[in-house]
This record gives structure tokens, sequence and C-alpha cells, in this order.
């Protein structure tokens, strides 16, 4: 598991939240948890695996009819983590379906075993 502690989500809206992490099952596959997630989804979320080998991480999930709190409704919102595995770097982009820019967040990630 990556435990990750986010810096600047207060430019991100609400869409990225400071604690996040990524459950990294045995059998390699990953799921999200964040504020976002637990929110709109009420558990947490597979994440594809792009890249997962010695030096990065990187995954996409979608979160899928997310509703800000002006009542707009965004049928998908993308999201993309990249995690460097030598120093617990961590880069999170959101984008909008249908959006060319969203919003990121940097910070560092603890693994951790438990």
């Amino acid at each position: 598991m990556y435990d990750c502690d986010l810096q600047g989500t207060d430019q991100a809206h609400g869409w990225i939240t400071p604690k996040m992490a990524f459950v990294v099952e045995k059998q390699g596959e990953v799921k999200v948890v964040d504020g976002v997630v637990l929110h709109f989804n009420k558990a947490p979320l597979a994440a594809k695996v792009l890249r997962n080998d010695g030096k990065r991480m990187i995954l996409k999930w979608v979160v899928t009819n997310a509703k800000a709190d002006s009542g707009r409704t965004f049928n998908n919102f993308r999201y993309r983590a990249s995690i460097s595995k030598s120093s617990g770097k961590v880069e999170v982009t959101a984008i909008p379906a249908h959006f060319d820019t969203g919003v990121r967040a940097t910070g560092v990630c603890k693994k951790r075993t438990k």
C-alpha cells in the first residue's frame, strides 16, 4: 500500500484530496481510496495499471457521475497518478471528460505493509 500526502489540493477545488491511498493486491491489481472515490463510489475503486516496474507505478481510474457543489454533473472524471518508487514523489491529475485541462497536486507516498 502507498499512503500519500498531497499538497496543492486547495487549488484542485475538492477533486483531489490531501490524503490518498493505493492498495496493491497480491495479483498486481490496485485499488484507489480517497475522499472523492469514497464519496461518489462508496467503496475503493479499481485502477488500471499503466506501468509498474522498478522505477515507477503509473495508474489511471475514472470516477463516474461526479457532481460539483455548483450542481454540475461530470459523467467521467479521469484521474492519473504517477509514483516514483525511489523517492515516493507522487503527481495526481484529474481531468473531467471533454475538457483539455484539469487540476493537479503533488506530494509524497510512503510504502506500507500494514
